[in-house]
């Protein structure tokens, strides 16, 4: 087999010396791996949970392999191929799945070298030539330690990559299942929902977020940042925060354990906030609360519904902040509109400063709880003005204002104008 690039060739002497120091580790290969296993357990406190038979039996026996794959490189003088450190690659993959940190396995590895090399500086007492045999060994344990490592890092990253992305899957599919409305608590379901901290009966706010109707489709990486933005935003009021991309749009299932239906909401216009200064405009949607995940079918509609009474003004719309009347009349349709007379329009839609002086008083005028007083106060004006005011725009109007009944569908008529005009 070829030297490995970058290890020092031997004379004959340290190869000798070399030879003579695998022969002893491969002798006492069963005590080293037992001291490589002691110090592991020991100085990682990661580790502690794996102190037990079982799993200390399977950090021996990991270590023994390592021992053996030394003596082998030092036999050989060349470092082992990728193909000879699968059972490093393994072993990456399973501390992933175990959700041990990559630092406290680095630290591991790093210890197992050091209690290597301690073994070797006592294996070379004696030797003709310790310093060059010492020299050339230090060079192949950090070159073997570099290589194990990487080969670490790389496998235990690619296992965590899987595992995110299996659940991101189990998410989007739990989403789904969710949204088809037919959530029981003895089901499959519910056991996945478990999982990411959803409980059956909880109360919950769903949030969804797209991109305003003025601006282009989101890509794939602006709906990976978006998410992203939402979880950690939400991660200070929700214990485990639920978001899922789902098409072109953010979903977020909200669990109020923690967080109050205000908070969440808060968070949302942060989040938006956030992205707005990224340049990328988002509009948010909220829904009423949903008792239980039976309902949160329902509070998808809904948020997705919010999302379409935004403005540029107003990019977050939470359901549940709204007044009723103030829902009902964002919903007015076109004929609506064709159902205020046409007298009214004509004022109603007028830009005449006249026309929208009389408009405003009357808007002041319920502003101020329906007192001439504050009203004029309010406008700088006399009392009688406003009283001039109103009676002039009722006469335009054809409608009596100071009747209670005509006042309110004055006031809708107002703001349907006002929607219309906003949509155009």
């Amino acid at each position: 087999m070829a030297r490995t690039p970058g290890l020092p060739i031997l004379d004959a002497a340290t190869r000798r010396a070399c030879d003579q120091v695998a022969d002893r580790l491969d002798l006492e290969a069963v005590d080293l791996a037992t001291c490589m296993t002691s110090a592991v357990i020991d100085e990682v406190p990661e580790y502690a949970p794996y102190a037990g038979p079982g799993p200390r039996r399977a950090i021996f026996q990991h270590s023994l392999d390592h021992v053996r794959a030394i003596v082998h490189a030092i036999r050989t003088w060349c470092l082992p191929s990728p193909a000879e450190l699968a059972f490093v690659r393994e072993r990456a993959s399973l501390r992933a799945t175990q959700q041990l940190p990559l630092s406290a396995l680095l630290h591991s590895y790093r210890l197992g070298h050091r209690t290597v090399w301690e073994r070797l500086v006592q294996l070379l007492e004696g030797s003709d030539a310790v310093l060059e045999a010492s020299l050339a060994l230090t060079a192949l344990t950090l070159a073997y330690t570099e290589r194990i490592s990487s080969v670490l890092a790389d496998g235990y990253t690619e296992r965590q990559r899987h595992l995110l992305l299996e659940v991101d899957r189990d998410r989007r599919e739990l989403l789904e299942r969710i949204l088809r409305g037919t959530f029981e608590r003895q089901s499959e379901t519910a056991r996945l929902a478990s999982t990411f901290a959803l409980v059956p009966g909880g109360d919950y706010l769903v949030v969804v977020l797209n991109r305003q109707r003025s601006e282009t489709a989101a890509t794939g990486e602006a709906l990976t940042r978006a998410a992203e933005s939402v979880r950690r935003h939400f991660a200070l009021g929700v214990a485990q925060p639920f978001v899922v991309v789902r098409h072109a749009e953010i979903v977020s299932i909200a669990l109020l354990a923690r967080a109050r239906a205000a908070a969440v909401a808060h968070l949302t216009r942060q989040t938006v906030a956030e992205l707005a200064q990224a340049g990328e405009t988002w509009s948010a949607g909220i829904s009423t609360v949903c008792a239980g995940l039976g309902e949160v079918a329902r509070g998808y509609q809904e948020a997705r519904l919010a999302t379409e009474m935004t403005t540029h003004g107003q990019q977050v719309c939470a359901l549940f902040e709204l007044r009723v009347s103030d829902y009902l009349l964002t919903r007015a349709d076109q004929t609506a509109l064709r159902m205020i007379p046409a007298a009214a329009r004509r004022i109603l839609e007028s830009t005449n400063r006249d026309d929208r002086v009389l408009v405003e008083t009357l808007l002041a005028y319920v502003a101020a709880d329906l007192s001439l007083a504050r009203t004029a106060e309010r406008l700088v004006v006399h009392p009688n003005t406003v009283s001039y005011r109103l009676r002039k725009l009722g006469q335009r109007l054809e409608c009596d204002v100071s009747r209670n009944s005509n006042l309110v569908e004055v006031l809708t008529w107002i703001r349907i104008v006002e929607q219309a005009r906003t949509a155009e």
